[in-house]
């Protein structure tokens, strides 16, 4: 062999181990394998869930890398929120219902939790190796009793106080509960901006959910509305639900809408048509037009609304889902499919969206159960029931938090659900879904985001 030809075949061959060492320090970097990563490594998108843990300042966010390939998670950490969760030590309806209790700002620089039980708000700053770290300051005070669900818009910061369950009484104090909003500073912390809108403390509010015009605010109130009919269901109290409209005043606070409390469709398909007797949970702005989707959770239906640059909502129609108790909402990349949480079927559905106005339940996909789950808690149909969502930035991933139904030590109560969106939005659950998560039995999960 000739010195050209000898110096070609060594170059060859170190510029091919050049790339595998580059490949498998790459893979092991990226999923952890063989050191831990620093704050500038970049892990690509991260699942953030909340473990909502009861005990005193025991409440932490729980991060989760996914894999780009099948959508599998590998904990990345457990990051305290330096405060306390919720504990809803007799399973009522209303106190784990609501959405949003994690957000990330646009740019996907800061992560804002809930510390419900505490009634703080704790703020992280996200390094590119998704791990969180407190901004100074956090937590900072919700200005109200039990925070639950959070908005962004803008520099602006929404904030539910749902008054709904504080430690372990039973009923609500006589606080009001409100929806107020906060001042986001370039360094992540909050000043709060006076002229909170103020609820009934029995009214239950649940969830804020943003217009993708960044200048109307939706909320929706689960218990707000008293009826003289028949109560439907012994674990439901004779009130119905409300969606809640508001516009930003001009220092930041919120204003109610014109028409604004908007009552749900009566339950006419039930035992009762009064106005107002409807039940709502879970709520999602349509991220183009200006379209707002309710989940109606007893009547099993997907109420679709639209909305003018001042928030007032028309109702257009509810479509029927072929699951029980439809409840959270997301989107999927393009808008071309939404999903719901049906929790009372343990459920996900798939819906079409090729006339957003006319959404079609194509898919109900039933999740897996582990082991051998006991006996479940009326009014649950199972021993854990799934409740928030999302879809991660490809497109490609769906992820259900579920939680126990009871306080008890069932192993498989508390879970992320891994599905997986095929090309027609239709859903599978892979072999190594769901993925239990690092809580105990009697602890809630809640929460669903993805950087």
């Amino acid at each position: 062999m000739n010195t050209n030809a000898f110096l070609r075949k060594r170059l060859h061959s170190a510029l091919v181990g050049s790339i595998l060492a580059l490949g498998l320090a790459f893979t092991t970097n990226l999923w952890g394998y063989d050191r831990e990563l620093d704050d500038q490594d970049d892990v690509g998108s991260v699942l953030y869930v909340e473990t909502n843990d009861f005990n005193l300042d025991s409440n932490a966010v729980l991060a989760y890398r996914i894999n780009p390939f099948d959508g599998g998670l590998t904990l990345l950490g457990i990051f305290p929120t330096r405060g306390t969760g919720q504990d809803n030590f007799d399973v009522r309806l209303g106190p784990d219902d609501h959405d949003n209790e994690i957000v990330l700002s646009p740019n996907k620089k800061f992560l804002f939790a809930v510390n419900a039980g505490s009634n703080t708000i704790a703020v992280f700053k996200v390094h590119r190796s998704g791990r969180l770290t407190h901004v100074e300051g956090s937590p900072f005070p919700s200005e109200g009793v039990t925070p639950v669900s959070l908005g962004l818009a803008g520099d602006k910061l929404v904030v539910l106080n749902a008054n709904n369950n504080n430690g372990k009484d039973t009923k609500p104090n006589n606080a009001l509960a409100n929806y107020t909003t906060f001042r986001v500073s370039k360094n992540g912390s909050l000043a709060h901006i006076p002229g909170s809108v103020e609820v009934a403390g029995d009214s239950n509010p649940v969830q804020v959910a943003m217009a993708p015009n960044g200048r109307v605010v939706f909320g929706m109130d689960l218990f707000a509305v008293p009826y003289a009919g028949p109560q439907i269901f012994p674990f439901l109290p004779a009130r119905g639900s409300v969606l809640e409209a508001f516009h930003f005043s001009k220092n930041g606070s919120l204003q109610r809408s014109p028409g604004t409390p908007f009552l749900a469709p009566p339950n006419s398909r039930l035992i009762t048509s009064d106005p107002g007797t409807g039940y709502f949970l879970g709520l999602l702005a349509h991220p183009r037009r200006p379209i707002l989707y309710a989940g109606e959770a007893i009547t099993n239906r997907l109420a679709v609304y639209t909305y003018d640059d001042a928030g007032t909502l028309n109702f257009v129609t509810d479509s029927p889902s072929l699951g029980l108790a439809t409840c959270w909402i997301a989107m999927g990349k393009g808008a071309r499919f939404l999903y719901t949480s049906d929790a009372a079927s343990n459920q996900v559905g798939v819906w079409s969206l090729n006339d957003p106005l006319s959404p079609v339940n194509i898919q109900e996909l039933s999740l897996k159960l582990v082991g051998t789950p006991p006996a479940p808690v009326p009014p649950a149909e199972f021993a854990t029931v799934n409740f928030q969502l999302s879809v991660d930035p490809s497109g490609r991933f769906l992820y259900v938090t579920n939680h126990a139904a009871a306080q008890t030590d069932y192993p498989g109560g508390n879970v992320i659900h891994v599905l997986q969106i095929q090309p027609d939005g239709t859903m599978v659950e892979p072999w190594f879904s769901p993925v239990l998560l690092p809580v105990p039995g009697n602890v809630h999960p809640t929460g669903n985001a993805i950087r």
